[in-house]
């Protein structure tokens, strides 16, 4: 992204968690005006830290990097204007929800109208007043249609399999409250430690083991689906799966949205895609002006498609053959100085990204002091480490929502899950600091003087 390039957003773009934990530590914010505010209040308050904190001077922008190769001592990189760039340390920070899927229908490109992924949202894009169609419906696909239902002529929501809707409260923060907290930045640290700890005993807990608060979470989600009054649209939303399975889709009006007749849930498959609109299954042609793809990213792409090269030649994508994974979620055998922030393994369904991504900085900082000592060449998880992470990760897994047999981009399609089957207490223990016997440390020896003789 460009200096001044707009950020993509689209029509409903809202936090669907708390606005007071969505912060940096050291950077609270007690003047969020949403409890789950707009993509631009997020926004300004990114920009606002990236500028107080002198990140921002420290950004190039424009400089995509394409490859990263391992020489021995350093990694070089190579940006996608040619520039190259050498460095003792890589740290991977491109998150994982960033290059949007695009699917695999017959005919996308034949569509006449308008057609716009969500995550690459044109504000030129009209919709007031036409017959929009929107595929998908996770958290984008929902807040899309909640927010222009009634704003189009007429919308058709396109859905492979329905999603469990958690009712979520959002409203106004009064700004006397905001001042408040201004005011006792101790009383927000509180908020904030308590919604960490409640989320986790509450969300995680339900996920990680049969019984009362996961039977509860399931409840509520059922009862918000009970409000869908009409049986046949009932049906037609109501999931095979377990809640919390996919990630929790929150939402206070989307079945309101999809109550409304001027919206029709469509849960024929979709057949192709012709000039006029999307041809289902069963033959019947749905007419469009808009298409809008709410697809979803290539959640396990992490740091790819950059080409990274480790020792011996080793690939990011033949080391990730089996599937993703890492060490402690932070680094990768056979790729030496390379860390990552929220790589596979890093928790997401209860643990705010701000705090997982500050965790994982903090122990990264500390081998990053290892390798800054004058005989440390190298350092790299070894292999029997990783497996023994892999194996802890995979051990986890019997009896959470996860193992109850549902597709869930949670889990991925490798050999070992790329989500975290464990708490917040458990989390902070393995980051808390390195175990420097799990590392491979090459070093280089020092000429010793010679004493005179």
């Amino acid at each position: 992204m460009s200096r001044d390039e707009a950020p993509d957003r689209y029509p409903g773009l809202t936090i669907d968690v708390p606005s007071p934990i969505y912060t940096f530590a050291g950077e609270r914010n007690p003047h969020w005006r949403r409890f789950m505010p707009a993509q631009q209040e997020i926004l300004d308050y990114h920009r606002d830290v990236s500028h107080r904190t002198g990140l921002r001077e420290q950004i190039r922008f424009g400089a995509e990097v394409v490859s990263a190769d391992w020489t021995g001592s350093e990694w070089e990189l190579r940006t996608a204007s040619g520039e190259r760039h050498r460095f003792r340390g890589l740290v991977c920070a491109s998150g994982f929800l960033h290059h949007p899927r695009w699917p695999a229908i017959e005919g996308l490109e034949r569509f006449a109208g308008e057609c716009v992924h969500s995550a690459q949202w044109r504000d030129e894009v009209a919709v007031a007043g036409r017959r929009v169609g929107v595929i998908g419906n996770g958290s984008t696909g929902v807040q899309l249609v909640t927010a222009l239902a009634g704003v189009a002529a007429r919308i058709e929501h396109f859905q492979r399999t329905p999603q469990w809707i958690l009712p979520t409260p959002n409203f106004t923060i009064p700004v006397a409250v905001q001042r408040f907290l201004g005011r006792f930045p101790r009383l927000q640290e509180a908020i904030i430690s308590g919604s960490e700890i409640g989320g986790d005993w509450l969300i995680s807990g339900a996920a990680m083991a049969p019984g009362w608060r996961r039977r509860a979470i399931e409840g509520l989600a059922r009862a918000n689906l009970a409000t869908v009054r009409d049986p046949e649209l009932r049906r037609k939303l109501t999931p095979p799966d377990r809640v919390l399975c996919k990630r929790p889709v929150f939402s206070g009006g989307f079945y309101r949205a999809a109550r409304r007749p001027d919206v029709e849930v469509v849960i024929e498959p979709i057949g192709s895609i012709e000039p006029a609109g999307v041809r289902t299954a069963d033959g019947a042609l749905h007419e469009l002006d808009v298409l809008i793809l709410a697809t979803g990213f290539e959640a396990h792409n992490y740091m790819r498609p950059i080409a990274i090269t480790g020792e011996d030649g080793l690939t990011l994508e033949q080391a990730w053959a089996g599937g993703p994974h890492g060490y402690r979620t932070v680094s990768l055998t056979g790729f030496p100085n390379l860390f990552m922030i929220m790589g596979p393994h890093s928790p997401l369904l209860s643990y705010p990204i701000h705090a997982s991504a500050e965790l994982q900085s903090e122990y990264v900082a500390q081998m990053l002091r290892v390798l800054g000592r004058e005989d440390v060449v190298s350092v790299a998880p070894t292999a029997a480490a990783t497996e023994r992470w892999l194996a802890e990760i995979r051990a986890g897994m019997p009896g959470t929502v996860w193992a109850s047999g549902c597709t869930s981009w949670y889990l991925g399609d490798g050999e070992t899950p790329v989500l975290w089957p464990y708490d917040r207490r458990r989390w902070l223990e393995l980051l808390h600091a390195p175990e420097l016997d799990d590392y491979e440390l090459r070093t280089v020896m020092r000429p010793q003087a010679v004493p005179f003789q």
